[in-house]
């Protein structure tokens, strides 16, 4: 699963020459929290977003008159405002090394750049968010299996197949590593008609099935 399959291609861009003003009425029409700022060759420069356009606007910046309070914001320049030091990332990077950027720095969005730090997208934790629904298969209607097993070579390649043997196609696997010694599991596959008989196999083989849920497929 890479960026570019999730990345957004239209990207909204501002220039540091555009004003505070401009820069908030664009966050305020498209919704965006953040936007890259770019030169003409559409290089990444910064990103600017609500942070720190909120951390220059004064504070008593509502009891000015609409006039006084456009003129204001109309003299703050993005220069002044974007932040330099800018984390991108790249079409061919994986979505879980962008989302332990996020999760590393918090950021709502990264520009997505080329080799010549051009930008070619942009994408956002709700972009993850997506993606880790399809990678979990929870946007198909599916049954849902975790199981605990000892950590050791060979686990998955068993269980894979006795799902395959008893003909249930797995949509997701995803285990954990405990510290223990132990690993858990989670199985997600469509179940069709063909009843439960898989649970038994599974505890025969000597692993412990911890619970079974049915789950329709979300939005």
């Amino acid at each position: 699963m890479l960026v570019k399959n999730y990345m957004t291609e239209d990207v909204l861009t501002v220039q540091e020459t555009d004003s505070l003003l401009s820069t908030i009425e664009t966050m305020r029409g498209s919704r965006h929290r953040s936007l890259p700022v770019v030169d003409d060759m559409k290089r990444v420069l910064g990103l600017i977003s609500e942070k720190e356009v909120t951390r220059a606007c004064p504070a008593d910046i509502n009891i000015l008159s609409r006039q006084e309070a456009n003129s204001l914001l109309g003299r703050f320049k993005v220069k002044q405002l974007m932040r330099k030091d800018v984390t991108c990332v790249r079409p061919g990077d994986s979505v879980e090394y962008v989302a332990y950027q996020f999760y590393k720095y918090d950021y709502p969005s990264f520009p997505v750049v080329d080799q010549d730090n051009r930008l070619v997208g942009i994408i956002s934790q709700k972009d993850i968010f997506r993606s880790f629904v399809e990678i979990m298969a929870m946007n198909r209607a599916c049954t849902r299996f975790t199981i605990q097993t000892p950590d050791k070579v060979g686990v998955v390649a068993e269980l894979a197949a006795m799902f395959r043997d008893a003909n249930i196609n797995i949509l997701s696997l995803v285990p954990r590593v405990l510290n223990d010694g132990t690993a858990t599991i989670n199985i997600r596959a469509e179940m069709g008609d063909k009843g439960l008989g898989i649970v038994g196999k599974i505890s025969d083989a000597g692993y412990k099935v911890l619970d079974v849920q049915n789950y329709d497929a979300v939005e």
